[in-house]
């Protein structure tokens, strides 16, 4: 008794709910405005205490006045070859061959590269622009917030250096010499002793203060059937 009791009083409740459908055609569509949008936030980390720590749940540790009192983004690499980016140009390669015979690739190589960016909050929301040919037109808009700065923290690499390399196991990018061994620069200075092979380094650290919107859209639609949008 009860289960049909309560089968008809779905019924009725689907019935209700349907009978405040309105069909609408495109052009009804187009008339259509509403209201919504998303509070997003973001964040990348490579080779940091936080990447590899998925028991943490925010990039530093605050005291009840918001200092922060235990940072997450110290370097956490396993191997020193493993926190690189090297980038290979096809038309840059050495004359000479390695001992296989095989032709050498030179390597742009950043060693032991790391870093954390977050941004607290951004905003995302639909709103209406002004096409090429003056009509109104829906777009995406991303609002980034004043308050809410891009965190940088300890982003950046100890040193860059142009490795050669042939294609195989002996690849440019792998290259793990170091001033003061093996033979090589044994008169470097004592800075430089123990420290893999490069010329430069960078360190980033601080806040990056953005205030504004960027609208994405696409510069082809103009709304006509068939149009792309």
């Amino acid at each position: 008794m009860n289960k049909h009791i309560i089968f008809t009083l779905f019924m009725a409740v689907s019935a209700f709910s349907h009978a405040g459908l309105v069909d609408l055609d495109n052009d009804a569509l187009t008339q259509v405005t509403g209201q919504g949008g998303a509070d997003l936030s973001w964040t990348l980390s490579l080779n940091h205490k936080y990447a590899n720590d998925m028991s943490l749940s925010s990039i530093s540790k605050m005291d009840v006045n918001g200092k922060v009192t235990e940072a997450y983004y110290s370097t956490q690499c396993v191997s020193d070859i493993l926190c690189r980016v090297a980038v290979a140009f096809n038309n840059q390669k050495v004359s000479d061959l390695d001992k296989n015979g095989n032709a050498q690739q030179k390597w742009l190589v950043l060693k032991k590269f790391q870093g954390t960016l977050q941004v607290d909050k951004f905003q995302l929301d639909g709103t209406t622009i002004l096409n090429k040919d003056g009509n109104q037109q829906s777009a995406m808009k991303l609002t980034f917030l004043d308050d809410k700065p891009l965190k940088i923290r300890n982003l950046g690499f100890t040193s860059a250096s142009i490795e050669v390399g042939a294609a195989g196991a002996e690849q440019g990018y792998a290259n793990n010499k170091v001033y003061g061994q093996g033979g090589y620069a044994t008169n470097a200075a004592t800075f430089d002793t123990g420290t893999e092979k490069g010329f430069m380094g960078m360190n980033v650290h601080g806040n990056l203060q953005m205030s504004g919107n960027l609208k994405v859209f696409s510069y082809n639609c103009t709304g006509a059937a068939g149009s792309r949008c």
